[in-house]
């Protein structure tokens, strides 16, 4: 319908507005009506303008406290400047993703947004942005971490309202970072008259963390948000913390790294470097690796761990390359053993992402499904070991 008039709405809106004109007899009159009515509408709007700036007011995540770093630079990378020239390039960059880096922090906002950017706007095929760029936001709440939101990604910068109505109820939360993609900045804003501050309660922070090094499987991908990475999932599980030295492609037993790692008096080291390291040199880099961190840190357990099998094929599991890289791994940790190396473990790889092969998005990297079950299957094997 075209013509207005035949609009009841508008209809309704002519007629109360022609008796209210009505009432004014006179030129003047009906201007004074109109500037009147154009006052009270410009003056209602500015009000509700400045209302909405007012709303909130937006604090540096570097105020609160970080968790899933072994430095305390003031930024949201893996590794500290000092590391820049000993590791090689491409672990250094991967370095600068946030992944397994959260922040903890204690607010009884009833409004919380975040506003981050990114450092490279990453994209990948096979990954949901979610999980590359995005965030997610935990509260504890009955004795448990309880997911509350996911932060959606627009580009390089970014915003989203993570809480509309918390009630007003203060509560410890834990707000994971990205797992492909590096953070240049990151504001969290909360309702002005809310209270925000470092964390009250201990948890994830008191206890000694787990280190983590493998490959892209590792470092998260392909979880469909931060928080399903299965390192965050174990953290969350296990009330500690864990820093994540998963580097896509890149996991291949470097001493380099194994230096990085030995920085941190952990509660145990995990080996998991099987996916990324050719056949031939698992053996070799796996004793070396090994032998150097008990140098460093004889008192600190380490757990090799297996690659499972890959399900993009129709292959023996048994005939496949990932278990011949698992003979080379069992290999080592016996010459390890035999030489009298200490508090070393070893988790077989087998049965990790179930077996309905529905655990993977490409035969390879693990869906949340996935995570999941690489999570139920490490969790037994590290708590004994801790305890």
């Amino acid at each position: 319908m075209n013509n207005n008039s035949e609009n009841p709405k508008f209809a309704k809106y002519q007629l109360s507005n022609s008796n209210y004109l009505l009432q004014y007899k006179s030129i003047p009159g009906m201007l004074f009506s109109v500037l009147t009515l154009c006052f009270f509408l410009s003056g209602n709007v500015f009000s509700q303008v400045s209302a909405t700036k007012d709303t909130l007011k937006y604090y540096d995540g570097q105020n609160f406290t970080l968790i899933g770093k072994f430095h305390s630079e003031k930024n949201y990378v893996r590794f500290p400047q000092q590391y820049r020239n000993t590791l090689r390039k491409d672990v250094w960059d991967l370095g600068q993703n946030s992944t397994g880096i959260s922040i903890r922090f204690r607010t009884n906002a009833s409004q919380i947004v975040v506003r981050w950017t990114v450092m490279e706007d990453n994209i990948m095929d096979h990954m949901a942005f979610t999980g590359i760029k995005g965030i997610d936001l935990y509260a504890y709440i009955d004795g448990n971490w309880k997911f509350i939101n996911t932060g959606r990604v627009k580009g390089k910068i970014n915003e989203f309202t993570m809480v509309k109505s918390g009630g007003g109820i203060s509560r410890e939360y834990l707000l994971n970072l990205p797992l492909y993609d590096g953070i240049d900045s990151l504001s969290i804003g909360v309702n002005n008259k809310a209270e925000i501050s470092v964390p009250k309660e201990s948890w994830l922070i008191d206890k000694k963390p787990v280190v983590y090094y493998g490959s892209s499987i590792a470092q998260g991908g392909c979880a469909s948000r931060p928080g399903m990475a299965f390192t965050n999932i174990l953290s969350r599980s296990m009330n500690r913390s864990f820093i994540n030295m998963g580097f896509s492609g890149s996991g291949t037993f470097d001493l380099s790294v194994g230096e990085a790692m030995c920085e941190t008096d952990a509660a145990l080291y995990v080996i998991d470097c099987n996916p990324n390291t050719q056949t031939e040199l698992i053996y070799t880099r796996a004793v070396d690796l090994v032998k150097l961190m008990k140098k460093k840190r004889p008192d600190v357990p380490i757990l090799l761990v297996e690659g499972f099998y890959y399900e993009n094929g129709f292959g023996k599991p048994l005939d496949s390359d990932n278990e011949k890289k698992n003979i080379e791994l069992r290999h080592a940790f016996k010459t390890l053993q035999e030489s009298g190396i200490k508090l070393l473990y070893f988790k077989k790889g087998n049965g990790m992402i179930g077996y309905d092969h529905e655990g993977t998005v490409d035969g390879v990297h693990p869906n949340d499904l996935g995570m999941m079950r690489i999570a139920e299957s490490l969790k037994p094997a590290i708590q004994k070991i801790i305890h």
